[in-house]
């Protein structure tokens, strides 16, 4: 393999000695004063972690945290009945239907049915489930 062509222009590869003269000049670093690191202490621990900030604060998007991604197919009379139980929800929470993420509300069922099995268990019962075994 055949170097470079000699000629009458620089190495456009060639290392430039006056980028090493100011790669070795030190960085002027801020002075630290006793005051200053003592106020940055104290403001750590007069807030609050993060675990205690709420989840929907906290977040910065609906989908934070969450990385299972989840297709609801529901009957037309459970998908109308989401769009009620996301209207009842927000009236509960004094809110506009529509800042109730239909994320949220979809694993506060999920949290709901954990809490009540036997409730989710009953209504499978009447969908016929007792029917499959």
């Amino acid at each position: 393999m055949a170097g470079m062509k000699e000629g009458p222009g620089e190495d456009p590869f060639a290392d430039d000695p006056s980028d090493e003269q100011d790669e070795s000049a030190p960085d002027p670093a801020p002075e630290t004063t006793a005051e200053s690191h003592t106020e940055s202490e104290s403001d750590t621990t007069d807030t609050m972690s993060t675990n205690e900030i709420p989840y929907v604060i906290r977040r910065q998007t609906v989908k934070e945290d969450r990385d299972n991604e989840h297709v609801a197919f529901l009957r037309d009379e459970y998908a109308e009945l989401e769009d009620q139980v996301r209207a009842d929800v927000a009236d509960e929470l004094d809110m506009r239907s529509k800042d109730v993420s239909v994320t949220d509300l979809r694993e506060a069922f999920v949290e709901l049915a954990a809490e009540n099995p036997d409730a989710v268990a009953s209504i499978l019962e009447s969908w016929g489930y007792e029917h499959l075994k």
